[in-house]
């Protein structure tokens, strides 16, 4: 543990805003000390000195500093260290040991349990115990944040499940890893990242309207195709376009053709109904070469084509 360590405003004894609103969440005293005692040395720590200015053992200076980490106020300094590999998409496997020692440490974890069961009206399992320690401790959410998550997910899946459905742990989890991405850290980055989230989804309701979905749960992959097209800026109409002309080909709505459709309006900057309608006609039948070649007219068109037809019905009828 021994090392120098990065802060903010290293050289200033002056504490931002932003690490007092972190300390408070934590809710750990030991950890607020020790973060005072390394401003004071500028960033440098040594544990036994620090545990003789905080008058704190060695083992609770060890826990104040795993404290300060998961907060993101301090992370050490290794100019020989290779850069950081990308956050792996599965959480470590935390132990019943790894929670106790959270709930001794004396933070806000025990209490944000409360508050998960509270809202999800149900006792976690241990499996899901960990889950939840996983989005706190290795994607280190603060708990204000994670409850946020959590309103957020009992909402929107109630909205598509039904009025009392209740989201698991893994759904929770997944959209977890989508705050953490996003830098979803504060309470006012998590209600500008709701507020996101809602217009793409109100575009998804939209747009499943105008292919006639409504009234059920979209599938993962219809969410996706869905939200491709709200956010490429595809409207009702335009979706309602493309659904007819998938129709048409396929007989049936096929995803993959309807998305081939869409990606290539979008490839030529058409969004809106009018846009499709002057850049993107339904090709002219062409007549045969001979008739080409013999009238020297080019192109027949579709009008002309089915005139041509039923001159030809009336002849044949009249020969017989």
């Amino acid at each position: 543990m021994a090392g120098e360590y990065v802060l903010p405003e290293v050289g200033s004894i002056t504490m931002s805003r932003d690490a007092a609103a972190r300390l408070l969440g934590g809710a750990s005293g030991d950890a607020a000390l020790l973060y005072i005692y390394i401003l004071t040395c500028g960033g440098r720590f040594e544990p036994n000195d620090a545990s003789a200015a905080i008058h704190r053992s060695p083992a609770q200076v060890e826990g104040a500093m795993d404290v300060l980490e998961r907060l993101g106020l301090v992370s050490r300094r290794d100019k020989r260290a290779p850069a950081a590999p990308e956050r792996s998409e599965e959480m470590p496997s935390y132990t019943a040991e790894d929670i106790e020692r959270e709930v001794k440490n004396g933070g806000t974890f025990p209490a944000l349990v409360d508050e998960v069961q509270k809202a999800l009206g149900t006792t976690l399992s241990s499996e899901n115990l960990r889950t939840l320690f996983g989005i706190y401790d290795y994607l280190r959410l603060p708990p204000e944040v994670i409850m946020t998550l959590v309103g957020w997910c009992v909402s929107e899946y109630e909205g598509r499940s039904g009025p009392g459905r209740r989201p698991s742990m893994r759904y929770i989890e997944k959209e977890a890893y989508a705050w953490e991405r996003e830098g979803v850290f504060s309470c006012e980055a998590a209600e500008e990242y709701m507020k996101r989230r809602s217009a793409i989804n109100e575009g998804e309701r939209e747009l499943a309207g105008a292919i006639g979905i409504s009234g059920r749960a979209l599938s993962v992959t219809e969410r996706k195709y869905l939200d491709a097209w709200a956010q490429m800026g595809f409207d009702r109409d335009a979706v309602a376009i493309a659904y007819d002309r998938t129709v048409v080909k396929t007989g049936r709505l096929t995803w993959r053709y309807m998305d081939s459709i869409l990606q290539s309006w979008h490839s030529k900057g058409l969004h809106t109904a009018k846009e499709i309608e002057a850049g993107d006609a339904p090709a002219q039948i062409r007549a045969p070469k001979s008739q080409s070649k013999a009238g020297g007219g080019g192109r027949t068109t579709a009008r002309e084509y089915e005139q041509m037809q039923e001159t030809l019905r009336k002849l044949k009828g009249e020969s017989k």
